[in-house]
């Protein structure tokens, strides 16, 4: 029996994935069977789907925050039948033991214009591998950027330490409610969080230091599974020629990595990645919508 869990978003795009064993999860986390990342209000795991021969069993996470709702109803757990909706955290989570064969908003594409859109695509390929340059590089040269690799210290000594762990700690909350708008923020704002603390345990504060701990930990959670998470899905998208997809999570990684080095190896290779997506994007685009 096939089984699929269909991704409906807000502008009406669908991402359908094969249920491989016996069941999937959803959530934000990148180990998630089905890994959503930008839709921060789910939990690392959010639903756990499994298939039947009479439909399918969906459980919630009995501690999520978003609750979902099938025909605007709560729903916790339970069976359901094939072809059920799913409201959650903006978007709709379709079961179903079938491939439709035509998806509301995909278009259909005349067969000429597919074969000129495939074959601007395969010279491009042929002339950046050829003396016009380096070709794709599929994998990168150099191990990701270490986030938070380096252990923060407080810059301040004497009377003025705690005056600086409250303002680290002031601009670290303003930048990590900025992460949805400007991923680098979101990185920036654990450093601060760490200089925080390293200056209010030299100000002799234990409990403001540990609180500190506490939201550093919160942030770089958040950012360290978007991080790997988007770095898994460009690897993925790379391997398939998914030449639209791996663009949108280069341009992601890049925006969490704004702020570093940015003559760093991997930095480098991604900026190369983007231009020749960009490159591999724009004719196919035109093809489409052209059709």
């Amino acid at each position: 029996m096939e089984a699929f869990v269909e991704i409906i978003r807000e502008d009406g795009s669908l991402e359908r994935t094969r249920i491989e064993g016996d069941q999937i999860t959803v959530g934000r986390s990148p180990t998630a069977g089905i890994p959503l990342p930008d839709l921060r209000d789910l939990e690392p795991e959010h639903l756990l789907i499994a298939p039947r021969g009479e439909g399918c069993w969906i459980a919630c996470n009995q501690e999520a925050r978003q609750q979902a709702k099938v025909n605007g109803q709560p729903f916790q757990h339970g069976m359901v039948a094939w072809g059920t909706e799913l409201e959650l955290a903006g978007i709709k989570i379709r079961v179903t033991d079938k491939l439709p064969k035509d998806v509301k908003g995909e278009k259909q594409s005349s067969p000429i214009v597919l074969l000129g859109g495939v074959a601007t695509v395969l010279i491009l390929l042929w002339s950046l591998g050829g003396d016009q340059g380096p070709g794709l590089e599929t994998r990168p040269p150099a191990e990701p950027v270490a986030l938070f690799a380096t252990q923060e210290t407080c810059p301040t000594t004497g009377s003025a330490v705690l005056r600086q762990a409250d303002l680290f700690a002031e601009i670290a909350l303003a930048k990590s409610e900025r992460y949805p708008f400007d991923p680098s923020d979101g990185v920036e704002s654990v450093r601060l969080y760490r200089r925080s603390q390293a200056c209010y345990v030299a100000g002799s504060v234990p409990d403001a230091a540990s609180q500190m701990q506490a939201e550093g930990d919160f942030m770089q959670r958040r950012v360290d599974e978007d991080y790997a998470a988007h770095r898994l899905r460009l690897e993925r998208a790379l391997t398939h020629q998914r030449f639209e997809d791996a663009l949108f999570e280069t341009e992601a990684i890049l925006a969490i990595l704004r702020r570093e080095d940015q003559t760093n190896v991997y930095i480098q290779w991604l900026t190369r990645t983007k231009r020749h997506l960009e490159l591999l994007v724009a004719p196919a685009a035109r093809a489409a919508a052209a059709s």
